[in-house]
């Protein structure tokens, strides 16, 4: 080699492919090992189901079809319908109108169907609420006739009605000239009333009837009516018998009104002035076969 000569110099590069796994063939293994693990998971969860869920979704790739929006049932339809294609047997536009007011009557029947059994349960529902309001009668009826043994509820007892009713169970709370359950003039309650009270409020908690309580007076004019009437008075009376009942374990929900009449609602309508007209009402409704009703519209998912 001359002293002045380049030496050759020979570079040798080492190919790599840092780009191959950006390829396609893995792409199509992994998509095949997710199909096939979406199908083993749907296989399992079909073997899960009960036998006639599994004919329903059998039937629906079978015959895939319209569904009703009301009942849910499959409508079939008509494979051979085309655009431009009425005319022949089956196809034509009359036909098919046809089917479909055919499909509504039948909806309309069906709702009707099931209106008419959930009143009848209704209805069965509202008799056994009414035997179980005549039990609790039966009940307070027990009660009360224990409670007369006791010298303090004597007088008051003699003055206590029970009446079963088609509105409830009614118990009146009778005043007489004495004024045995209130104050005169008064809407204070006496103690032996607010223990009576106490003593009945354990069987109205074992019943979900809504409880209503009214007060009533006489046709006597209040002394000072003109800053405070029989009207406020008959309200305050019914709205003191809430606070005792609550107060005693009654539940505040089940009190669904108070309410003060004055003498417009006369026991004794022979004798406007009658003491018993005076008194307080509390009445434990019945359930009508409505109530019912709409309690299970409220229940039922829209």
């Amino acid at each position: 080699m001359e002293p002045n000569e380049q030496p050759i110099i020979v570079k040798k590069k080492k190919r790599s492919d840092h780009h191959g796994h950006h390829g396609g063939a893995w792409k199509v293994a992994y998509a095949d090992f997710v199909t096939a693990m979406m199908a083993f998971f749907l296989v399992m969860w079909i073997l899960g189901l009960s036998p006639d869920n599994r004919q329903r979704i059998a039937s629906f790739f079978r015959d895939p079809g319209l569904f009703s929006f009301l009942t849910g049932k499959k409508i079939p339809i008509d494979q051979q319908l085309t655009a431009g294609s009425y005319g022949s047997k089956g196809n034509d536009p009359g036909t098919q109108d046809n089917y479909i007011e055919s499909q509504k009557r039948w909806e309309r029947a069906l709702l009707d169907t099931l209106t008419e059994r959930l009143r009848e349960r209704a209805r069965a529902d509202s008799i056994a609420a009414a035997q179980k309001l005549a039990q609790a009668a039966e009940q307070l009826k027990a009660k009360l006739t224990e409670l007369s043994t006791q010298p303090r509820f004597q007088e008051l007892l003699q003055n206590v009605a029970l009446e079963l009713g088609p509105e409830g169970l009614r118990i009146e709370l009778l005043e007489t000239k004495e004024s045995v359950f209130f104050e005169v003039g008064s809407a204070q309650l006496r103690p032996a009333a607010v223990k009576l009270l106490q003593e009945i409020t354990p069987i109205l908690r074992q019943l979900p009837n809504p409880v209503v309580l009214e007060g009533h007076t006489d046709s006597r004019p209040y002394a000072n009516g003109k800053l405070y009437s029989n009207w406020e008075l008959s309200a305050d009376r019914a709205n003191s018998a809430r606070k005792v009942l609550e107060a005693s374990g009654l539940q505040p929900g089940r009190i669904s009104g108070v309410y003060g009449f004055a003498d417009r609602r006369l026991r004794n309508k022979l004798n406007p002035f009658d003491p018993s007209n005076r008194r307080v009402s509390i009445l434990v409704a019945n359930f009508r076969t409505e109530d019912f009703l709409r309690t299970y519209h409220q229940t039922t998912p829209q």
